[in-house]
């Protein structure tokens, strides 16, 4: 939609991006030393790490309202009580309206109770609020991504950030992890020793010489959050939080490595787009958890807010999860 209302001549910068996302490729999946990190997917039962009960349900309405309104809406067709109950969100995106509403449902009346929010006329459909775990390679420690991060006291632990993902509905079942083949293990690493900047590598300073290096563009960045104290970015507008966790600043390193990419500034890893506005969504907690609730709100944050270019480093099969995918059509305009 951002791509409509400013003139042409931002085209050339969605190259540079296009380039930043390549290159995050390559460091991920062309690194040495890989070892196996998993992204797993929970959708039901008990509790996960960040203590909320896996009962909870995304309700999609059929037209953006404030959630108050769809809070009244659903207490007024069902009544108060029932074995449900509406769960306030507190995030930046309450400002604006919202197409979903989530609810907490009792296991024993699960069933009736979805049934009966599904089918009321204002509503589009009911799904889980999917659990999402992500863990970062080279952590160590038992749970993966908790063992202490990339950060220590504030001082950057020794090594890179890599990640890949996997997919299970829970913990104990139809677990599948992607695998990377490790064939071009050796020419990974002859790319990484060479002196050459990546930018250089993908033509980024030909869009530089024409003065084409970001500015003005609402960078989106969907991660664990940016440092607050960074050195290498003159550009950072907003850090906005969408976990459980009372906190804006990225513990971990990933959202900071993958920023850094896009427009970092330091002299021996430069950024694609250096003058690039950041916007830093966290979406991953420190556990590296996430939920599809949180996302489909930074969303409609992004949309609100007219970002011009969003930056999911997740991977993963997020296709299963349908709000997710449907959201992000929305986000691209294909729907």
């Amino acid at each position: 939609m951002a791509a409509r209302r400013r003139t042409s001549s931002r085209f050339p910068f969605k190259s540079a991006v296009f380039a930043a996302v390549i290159s995050i490729f390559l460091f991920r999946y062309f690194a040495p030393f890989r070892r196996k990190e998993t992204l797993t997917l929970v959708s039901e039962g008990g509790k996960n790490e960040t203590g909320r009960n896996n009962n909870n349900y995304i309700v999609r309405f059929r037209e953006y309202k404030k959630a108050e309104d769809h809070r009244r809406y659903l207490e007024s067709e069902l009544g108060l009580g029932g074995g449900w109950e509406w769960i306030e969100r507190r995030n930046p995106a309450m400002k604006f309206a919202t197409d979903f509403g989530l609810v907490a449902v009792e296991g024993s009346v699960a069933e009736r109770v979805v049934g009966e929010i599904g089918k009321l006329e204002m509503v589009k459909d009911v799904n889980v609020d999917v659990s999402y775990k992500r863990e970062l390679l080279g952590v160590s420690g038992s749970g993966g991504g908790g063992g202490g991060g990339s950060f220590s006291d504030g001082k950057k632990r020794p090594g890179k950030i890599f990640t890949s993902m996997s997919f299970s509905e829970d913990e104990e079942r139809h677990h599948a992890v992607a695998e990377t083949s490790n064939s071009s293990i050796h020419w990974g690493r002859e790319l990484l020793a060479q002196k050459s900047q990546v930018t250089s590598l993908f033509g980024a300073d030909v869009l530089w010489s024409k003065g084409y290096t970001g500015a003005k563009v609402k960078m989106a960045i969907f991660d664990t959050g940016i440092r607050f104290d960074h050195p290498h970015f003159r550009n950072i507008k907003e850090r906005t939080n969408w976990t459980s966790e009372d906190t804006l600043n990225d513990n971990l390193g990933h959202g900071t490595f993958v920023a850094g990419v896009i427009a970092g500034q330091d002299e021996e890893c430069l950024g694609f787009a250096p003058d690039a506005e950041i916007y830093a969504f966290r979406v991953f907690t420190d556990a590296q958890v996430s939920y599809t609730s949180w996302f489909l709100d930074a969303f409609n944050y992004a949309i609100a807010t007219k970002m011009d270019v969003l930056n999911l480093s997740i991977g993963g099969p997020d296709f299963l999860d349908l709000p997710f995918v449907e959201k992000v059509r929305v986000v691209l305009g294909v729907c």
